[in-house]
């Protein structure tokens, strides 16, 4: 003959977080750090919890008793289990046959005279509600009483049937309130993603366009500086550096000077092309008077023949042209 199983499960949910109202009629909240508070300090060596039907005044009949309670994580909030021990094999056989569809919880409040761990809610028994209490051989009748122990805080549910309790209603309209929640907090997230994303996508194309301005910007100084060593107006030697000038100006922001009674506004680009314009020959061509001061041009370097201008130029105090005319000779 196959022997049944009539032991409990592990980890029965006995009771949640949030607001709940007595049997009594007042309201009491738990938060989830009062659930983590009753789970340590349920001590079985202090005063254990019985597993009962409905809420008897004596806590008697004791149809097995609440080895631990855990505290662990809920759709609804922080939710109080219970682990057995001891129990009756005819009422563990009547739970597993779902005879006592709804489970529920009494407590010791905080200031109670018999509760074992003062200043903290403290669990006084379970109790299994929907049915009739089992008939078993040896045990009393259970005795039912219209009033609790003075001062113990008790919360019930409905039995299977019955129309819902306020507590089953308000986990109802609670659970809605926290989908309709988890909704809106989705929308927002992604929201702010497509926010983050359509912003992450506009400096992209702002950076690809100054940069695409950038190339033209050099682009632009690279032709104007090879115009102007091809009109002698800049030497050879020199081409790079302007460039890089320019370019490292194409950011900068106008200026702006007085010029008499007249404010004049130009970009510091502009202004050094304008320089550079209207500078004197930097080379000149065609034939000079024999007997000059200086070396044949084609005998010198670019470096070299800049250094003795230079030299001449600030020796003399003359122009870098006229210079270049007594350090050197040139021909077409």
């Amino acid at each position: 003959m196959a022997t049944k199983n009539t032991s409990l499960p592990p980890g029965v949910e006995i009771f949640r977080s949030g607001k709940h109202t007595d049997d009594a009629g007042n309201v009491h909240v738990f938060p989830p750090a009062v659930i983590d508070e009753i789970a340590a300090s349920y001590n079985p060596a202090l005063r254990q919890a019985p597993l009962v039907v409905g809420h008897p005044a004596a806590n008697l009949p004791a149809y097995g008793w609440v080895a631990r309670a855990v505290a662990i994580d809920g759709e609804l909030g922080r939710v109080l289990t219970m682990d057995s021990r001891d129990v009756e094999p005819a009422f563990a056989e009547m739970v597993r046959n779902k005879r006592f569809p709804k489970r529920s919880a009494s407590f010791y409040p905080p200031e109670h005279p018999s509760n074992p761990t003062p200043g903290k809610w403290y669990l006084r028994h379970v109790g299994f509600l929907g049915a009739q209490p089992p008939a078993v051989a040896g045990l009393k009748d259970i005795q039912f009483s219209e009033q609790t122990d003075a001062g113990v805080v008790c919360f019930s549910e409905s039995p299977a049937g019955n129309h819902p309790s306020q507590e089953i209603t308000m986990d109802e309209e609670t659970k809605k309130r926290l989908e309709e929640a988890e909704q809106a907090a989705a929308a927002a997230k992604k929201a702010q993603a497509d926010a983050e994303a359509e912003s992450k996508r506009a400096k992209e194309q702002l950076a690809q366009f100054a940069e695409q301005q950038r190339e033209q910007r050099h682009a632009a100084h690279v032709e104007f500086c090879e115009a102007a060593v091809k009109g002698a107006k800049l030497k050879p030697t020199k081409k790079a550096a302007a460039v890089a000038v320019l370019d490292l100006l194409g950011d900068a922001q106008a200026v702006e000077f007085a010029e008499g009674d007249t404010t004049t506004k130009v970009s510091p680009v502009d202004f050094v092309k304008g320089l550079i314009s209207d500078a004197a020959s930097a080379v000149q061509f065609g034939e000079f008077a024999p007997g000059g001061e200086g070396k044949a041009a084609k005998d010198m370097s670019d470096a070299e023949l800049d250094k003795a201008a230079r030299d001449y130029a600030g020796k003399h105090n003359v122009s870098y042209a006229e210079a270049l005319g007594k350090v050197a000779t040139f021909t077409a």
